[in-house]
């Protein structure tokens, strides 16, 4: 699912749309939080209208069956708080789209229903966006002045290798973090496809030249009700992450397609010498001649149909200069190996080691040659 929010959405409410002061939507993603949310809204509210911040909540519900809607709608008789019930999808980051889309205040704010996440920081959240200082602020466990209140020992460590384990697709201290705001003026365009829970981190990935801002919490365990922190959901995160990797860094969906093909050819490679040999029985280097030469031309057929696919297609141009990059390719493998060879890394079992820094050398030369010349012109693969 992916959203683009246009400067005209409104919410669905009456009195949302009629109301153009409010200054914070609050999304609360819910599924089954009835014991939650009684004690959750009232200190939402009370935190922003006591420092001076006009606000709304909303929640967007996934059908719960434990009577969540039915409490909101009682609490929206005294806080300025709605709900949407969706009926045939769940997610929690789906949910949060649909927040998106419904809301009307000027900033929006993403925070868990569970009670993890404090409503009495959020002023410290939104005000520095209200004020032009930031675009985005995320609320961090991991600065100064952050922390944990009573999270058992397992949940810490796997919230530090989740957040390790995206540390190269932004300088957040806690990149898994779910408590968000930004403007939401900052939506507008965004295109957003999350898999799984970690929308937070998708939003930073994706608002490239937003000024992001991490506000210190103190994460509290959820005070009622189950957690839904589960196998699947940590796989989903993983997914994410490839995910946003290819978004970040889309050359690397091309380098791993080539490393596939090469990885082909070298099948091709093997099964054509086998059959010159079992056929007709010619020279085994002349064979391995016409193995290296079906797999090269099957790898430049492959790359430009899928790993460079966009325009252009195969040429002879683009074929003679695949067999050019090929050769430096080699080159660079040999030159590589010899260094090793000479620097004394040659010993026992050092020569794997040696031959695969070759090829994982020559491999990354024939790819950005080849992109450079085989296949000039052909776009970097799509994002999502």
């Amino acid at each position: 699912m992916s959203l683009a929010v246009p400067s005209a959405s409104v919410p669905h409410d009456v009195s949302a749309r009629e109301n153009p002061r409010i200054d914070v939507s609050v999304i609360l993603p819910t599924y089954c939080e009835a014991e939650n949310l009684p004690a959750l809204i009232p200190r939402i509210a009370d935190s922003l209208t006591g420092a001076g911040i006009s606000c709304e909540v909303l929640v967007v519900d996934d059908d719960s069956p434990d009577g969540t809607a039915d409490i909101v709608r009682e609490l929206g008789s005294r806080y300025p708080t709605r709900v949407e019930v969706r009926r045939g999808e769940r997610g929690l980051a789906s949910a949060v789209l649909k927040g998106f889309e419904l809301a009307a205040g000027k900033v929006v704010v993403v925070m868990d229903a569970d009670g993890s996440h404090p409503p009495e920081r959020l002023p410290a959240m939104v005000q520095p966006i209200l004020d032009g200082q930031a675009d985005i602020t995320v609320g961090s466990r991991w600065v100064k002045g952050g922390g944990l209140d009573g999270w058992p020992w397992h949940r810490v460590l796997i919230s530090r290798v989740a957040g390790s384990l995206s540390m190269g697709l932004t300088p957040l201290r806690d990149p898994t973090s779910g408590f968000l705001a930004m403007n939401r003026g900052g939506l507008q365009g965004l295109e957003l496809s999350p898999v799984g829970w970690k929308i937070v981190l998708e939003i930073v990935v994706k608002s490239r030249g937003a000024r992001v801002k991490e506000v210190p919490i103190r994460f509290s365990d959820r005070s009622q009700g189950k957690s839904k922190l589960s196998a699947k959901v940590q796989w989903q995160y993983l997914r994410h992450l490839t995910r946003l990797y290819l978004y970040r860094f889309p050359s690397l969906l091309q380098l791993w397609r080539f490393c596939l093909v090469g990885a082909s050819g070298m099948l091709v490679d093997m099964g054509a010498v086998i059959a010159l040999k079992e056929t007709i029985g010619i020279d085994t280097r002349l064979a391995s001649l016409v193995g290296f030469s079906a797999a090269l031309t099957t790898n430049y057929l492959f790359n430009s149909r899928w790993t460079f696919a966009g325009t252009g297609g195969a040429s002879l141009r683009g074929y003679l200069a695949f067999v050019g990059t090929s050769a430096v390719g080699l080159v660079v493998r040999l030159i590589i190996v010899h260094l090793l060879v000479v620097a004394g890394f040659d010993v026992g079992l050092g020569y794997i080691a040696i031959n695969f820094a070759g090829i994982v050398g020559g491999t990354l030369a024939n790819f950005l040659g080849a992109r450079r010349f085989a296949f000039r012109g052909h776009p970097v693969p799509p994002r999502e």
